[in-house]
């Protein structure tokens, strides 16, 4: 009977430490289980970031359908939800994202469109985004904007993809001189200078090699520069 009680004795002490330990996973379970619920880590107030051209006001109504909604309850898909609802605000987004900020906060950060050139289409001016989209009609297109002349302007044509990634790859003393940049074919490139002078340039390789050839073709006489090769470039 002694040994028994004894041996009761020195098992109990080891019971102590494992019960400690399920108190505290239910403390921790109690306390995850409140702030899951709880309104003090609720939607409250809505920043919004990237909005230069879109209206931060509008952007931040989009998403007004979070808020006193507790932030741990906010799903991804959720979330993802209400950044494509943003992306509908305006057509200068390009894209947005949605993420919570603890307290109290979601964060909308938008991606707006950067205009690289604009486009007649169907009597009207549009401008361009650097994927080829026209996304906005205007009464004028910006100042010192290059025309984009290819004969379907948008994000699925090869042409305008190969026009504009010539354009958007030319250095900045070379771009600020493109009045014009249209492409017969992803090979066949062509640009037409602010002074008239044109510039047949290719496809869209070899572009840093193309712009040191055209800096030193452009100090020669004539009318019709051609950097197809960049390794014998020729003026006429």
């Amino acid at each position: 009977m002694s040994s028994r009680v004894e041996g009761s004795r020195r098992r109990i002490p080891g019971l102590l430490p494992l019960l400690v330990a399920f108190g505290a996973v239910a403390v921790l379970v109690g306390i995850v289980a409140a702030l899951y619920f709880s309104p003090l880590l609720s939607v409250r107030s809505v920043e919004v970031t990237g909005a230069t051209n879109a209206p931060q006001d509008r952007v931040a109504a989009a998403v007004d359908g979070l808020k006193g909604r507790p932030l741990m309850q906010l799903q991804r898909s959720e979330r993802d939800a209400a950044a494509v609802r943003v992306a509908e605000v305006s057509p200068w987004i390009d894209s947005a994202t949605v993420t919570v900020k603890y307290p109290s906060s979601v964060v909308v950060h938008v991606v707006e469109r950067e205009v690289v050139a604009y486009a007649s289409i169907r009597g009207a001016t549009a401008l361009v985004d650097a994927k080829g989209t026209p996304f906005l009609q205007v009464a004028k297109p910006p100042s010192f904007t290059p025309r984009l002349t290819t004969s379907n302007p948008s994000s699925g044509d090869a042409d305008t993809r190969a026009a504009l990634a010539v354009l958007t790859s030319l250095p900045a003393d070379l771009r600020g001189q493109v009045k014009e940049i249209g492409a017969e074919s992803p090979a066949a490139v062509r640009i037409v200078l602010h002074d008239k002078r044109i510039v047949l340039w290719g496809d869209d390789t070899l572009t840093g090699e193309k712009a040191t050839a055209l800096r030193t073709v452009l100090t020669r006489p004539g009318h019709e520069y051609t950097v197809v090769n960049p390794a014998v470039p020729t003026a006429k």
